[in-house]
């Protein structure tokens, strides 16, 4: 689907509609204490971003429940919503808003029918194949990358992707983009550009000295297709 200058156009979505920032807070296994990814949480959400994600990796579930149920408390108070890692089951029992599933996670097919059609399920994909294989399976939107070199991903799947293969892959679906992968405030700019919807953060995030204004700064970005 085209504009009239011949620019793909994303396709509507009531479920999902991306803002230029999707702030990711990932919590260690062993976290004890969730009063920091709280505090970072209400930075984000002071600045205004409608969603954020939470991703747990090795957490337990009852670990993940809890800090997943404090964290959909606190971005309803803001309007914003929840959109839990993986995890299904912490994502349905929490009151979240969304899913987000990784190749090889629970298959998409799986995951609608269980969670049913009001629910956000966002899917991660490297190629325009995976792309295409998540718009039509029902995604509400791709997350595409990893961007720029990163730790978050040491795997075959961590070489970035190119500025060429993400206009790829914006030309090939019309759900939305949320590009991820080593991205930070120097890049998030040319990512947006060559047709991401949004940019994921995890470690730029978390990094910031101050988390309220960096937000504020990369919502500032806007929509910067041409």
């Amino acid at each position: 689907m085209s504009d009239a200058a011949g620019r793909p156009q994303t396709r509507p979505s009531g479920a999902f509609v991306a803002a230029p920032f999707y702030p990711i807070l990932d919590a260690a296994p062993d976290l004890d204490d969730p009063r920091p990814i709280r505090a970072l949480a209400a930075q984000v959400l002071r600045a205004g971003v409608p969603w954020l994600q939470l991703r747990c990796k090795g957490m337990p579930a009852s670990s993940f429940l809890r800090l997943a149920r404090g964290l959909v408390e606190d971005a309803a108070a803001h309007g914003a919503r929840v959109i839990i890692n993986d995890r299904l089951d912490v994502a349905l029992a929490s009151g979240a808003a969304g899913v987000h599933l990784g190749q090889d996670d629970l298959p998409l097919a799986h995951a609608r029918r269980m969670a049913g059609s009001g629910f956000v399920i966002g899917v991660s994909t490297h190629d325009v194949a995976e792309a295409r294989a998540a718009e039509n399976g029902g995604a509400d939107y791709i997350g595409f990358g990893p961007m720029f070199p990163t730790g978050s991903k040491p795997d075959a799947l961590s070489r970035p992707r190119t500025l060429d293969e993400l206009r790829a892959v914006r030309r090939a679906v019309r759900i939305p983009i949320v590009a991820i992968g080593g991205i930070g405030e120097a890049t998030a700019a040319s990512v947006l550009e060559a047709g991401a919807d949004a940019v994921a953060m995890i470690g730029a995030l978390a990094s910031a000295s101050d988390p309220l204004a960096f937000t504020r700064r990369i919502l500032a970005l806007g929509p910067l297709r041409g």
